[in-house]
């Protein structure tokens, strides 16, 4: 399925399912591949009438509860993306590609997720190439997050401590090599479609930051859970 200079309603592919695949050039609105249980939506930029590649943003609660899939957004993504997500995969594909500035205050308004992301996440893998907006990770328990930092930008680690919820019981470890792996075949899915879209410059844009992983990208995962003590 692929729908052309479009922005579909509410619930776009939720409860999708394998071997539906679905391409959008232009948006989603909330609740984009809610409950998602395989195959692949893709929201990318899409051509406007002056032919400039624009938007490639969802809504609210994208992939909220997905169980399988793969599910990209090229751009921004509204609130609670990937609330209680336990499978899927995902990929955020906006870059950081200025100065942050923390000090300024209110980072929801200028990061591409805007807000409470991975909450209650229990499993699945998840890609940001941009910012994760603030109160990312409360209550997550499984899963992993492959965050790109941009130091030449002040996009460090510290910034990504700065946007943990108050209940992220999560560590921030180097790039292992199992999640070098999972970065490059997800990141490959990623660049496969920008490709596909005629979006080549983009593309070689991520494949740069793909060749200097080691350095770029961090893993978020959940602290083992220590068992009640016997007393």
């Amino acid at each position: 399925l692929r729908l052309n200079r479009s922005v579909p309603g509410n619930g776009l592919c939720a409860f999708n399912v394998r071997n539906i695949d679905a391409v959008v050039n232009g948006g989603a609105q909330d609740g984009a591949s809610k409950g998602s249980f395989g195959g692949l939506l893709c929201i990318l930029k899409g051509r406007n009438i002056l032919g400039k590649k624009v938007d490639g943003s969802t809504g609210k609660s994208f992939a909220y509860g997905a169980i399988s899939g793969t599910l990209i957004v090229q751009n921004y993504s509204d609130s609670r993306a990937c609330v209680r997500m336990s499978g899927a995969d995902v990929i955020f594909g906006a870059r950081i590609t200025g100065p942050v500035d923390d000090s300024m205050g209110n980072i929801a308004t200028r990061a591409h997720l805007k807000g409470f992301a991975f909450e209650y996440m229990t499993g699945g893998r998840a890609v940001v190439l941009g910012d994760p907006g603030p109160w990312i990770c409360a209550g997550m328990t499984g899963g992993v997050i492959y965050q790109c930092l941009y130091p030449e930008f002040n996009f460090t680690k510290e910034s990504i401590e700065r946007r943990l919820a108050r209940g992220a019981n999560v560590s921030i470890k180097k790039l292992s090599k199992e999640g070098l792996e999972d970065l490059k075949e997800l990141l490959d899915i990623y660049i496969r479609e920008l490709r596909n879209n005629f979006q080549e410059d983009e593309a070689k844009e991520v494949e740069a930051l793909l060749e200097e992983a080691n350095k770029r990208f961090v893993m978020i995962v959940p602290k083992p859970v220590r068992p009640p003590s016997a007393g």
